[in-house]
């Protein structure tokens, strides 16, 4: 079990789920593309990708994982998901950067 917590074993099941699952389970059941694009894509993978980042430092875990999410993503975007929905991993990328980043500042500024 060790050698799971390690790896992350968490971290990479909800990118899998979030970037493979859900594009493909809203392609097939035939969400609107108004949907899929506001509610999945804007709100509900954004705020992922900065509880990632957060989550990400908080568990002191290398800070390159802040790239696995997006890619994930990129790969179910680029199976499931129209052409332009392929810009949301760098926006997803920027995010989750951010959301490292930002909990990194305010850990630094409360010691």
């Amino acid at each position: 079990m060790a050698v799971l917590e390690r790896i992350g074993w968490r971290y990479w099941l909800v990118s899998l789920g979030m970037g493979l699952v859900v594009p493909a389970l809203a392609t097939w059941i035939g969400i609107s593309p108004v949907w899929r694009f506001g509610g999945l894509l804007i709100v509900i993978n954004g705020l992922l990708a900065v509880m990632l980042g957060r989550w990400i430092f908080r568990r002191s875990q290398p800070g390159w994982w802040v790239i696995v999410w997006p890619v994930v993503y990129l790969i179910g975007s680029m199976l499931f998901l129209p052409q332009y929905t392929r810009y949301f991993a760098i926006v997803y990328l920027c995010l989750s950067y951010l959301g490292y980043g930002l909990t990194q500042t305010k850990k630094s500024v409360e010691s």
